[in-house]
């Protein structure tokens, strides 16, 4: 592999990790086009989309080169992003070489994410906490949290079995409302809204709604749309899973 093609893969294997890791558009396309100033040369070019990165690299022998890289997996990791920006600016300062770039980007990118269990236990405290933020009695509080890990290893079997993105949306929805109006069966006194509101937070696509807000003001307007587009059918997802549920169990 030659070194501009190398240069071209680290681009997109950076791009790649941060755009799956929850990054905005505009911060994707600056690291890329920083890894790419590498090379020295002018006119070189970087576009990240919701789903899409694209790089190019201008020869004057063989003509530019372009690569593109589809990005699928959605997710938030805070930790890589950081990752991934130290690892460019030591990069583009001199400090690594190329192929010492490319084995940190490899180690960042198959880096072990949180253990499952953190994750379950992430879900419920999530909602629990929430529902007792929005003046939510404590046992409404353990009701989310319980709703909230059941949640949480339903996200993990999607994942493990690759499940259409908007069916964890839906069948989150319907699993929140199911298991809120058994547990109202239960205990009656248990206030409905209070967790449904509370399960839910987990779900709801607030980091996807900041950062196409963001892209659309930064004029990225093809990101932007399509993760506004993304919110709202996610939002919708969630919500008709929970009044499905209600208008056959209605309490």
């Amino acid at each position: 592999m030659d070194y501009d093609t190398e240069l071209l893969n680290l681009a997109l294997d950076a791009g790649e990790v941060m755009l799956k890791s929850g990054a905005e558009t505009q911060r994707v396309q600056d690291t890329m086009l920083r890894i790419l100033s590498v090379s020295g040369r002018e006119k070189i070019e970087a576009l990240a989309m919701s789903t899409m990165l694209i790089v190019s690299l201008p020869r004057e022998v063989k003509g530019p080169l372009s690569m593109a890289r589809g990005v699928q997996d959605r997710s938030v990791n805070f930790e890589k992003i950081c990752a991934v920006n130290s690892m460019s600016r030591s990069f583009v300062a001199g400090e690594i070489s190329l192929p010492q770039a490319t084995q940190r980007m490899a180690e960042i990118q198959f880096a072990p994410s949180f253990p499952p269990l953190w994750r379950v236990l992430g879900y419920g405290i999530t909602s629990g906490g929430f529902t007792m933020v929005y003046q939510g009695t404590f046992l409404d509080g353990v009701a989310a949290f319980i709703i909230g890990m059941i949640l949480g290893l339903m996200v993990l079997w999607n994942g493990k079995w690759k499940a259409p993105y908007f069916f964890s949306s839906f069948a989150g929805g319907v699993l929140t409302g199911l298991f809120t109006c058994l547990f109202c069966l239960v205990f009656p006194q248990a206030q409905m809204d209070m967790i449904i509101v509370g399960s839910i937070m987990p779900l709801l696509p607030g980091i996807t709604m900041t950062k196409s807000i963001r892209d659309l003001l930064e004029g990225n307007f093809i990101s932007g749309s399509s993760k506004l587009m993304e919110t709202l059918l996610v939002a919708c997802a969630i919500a008709g899973g929970v009044a499905m549920v209600l208008s056959i169990f209605p309490l």
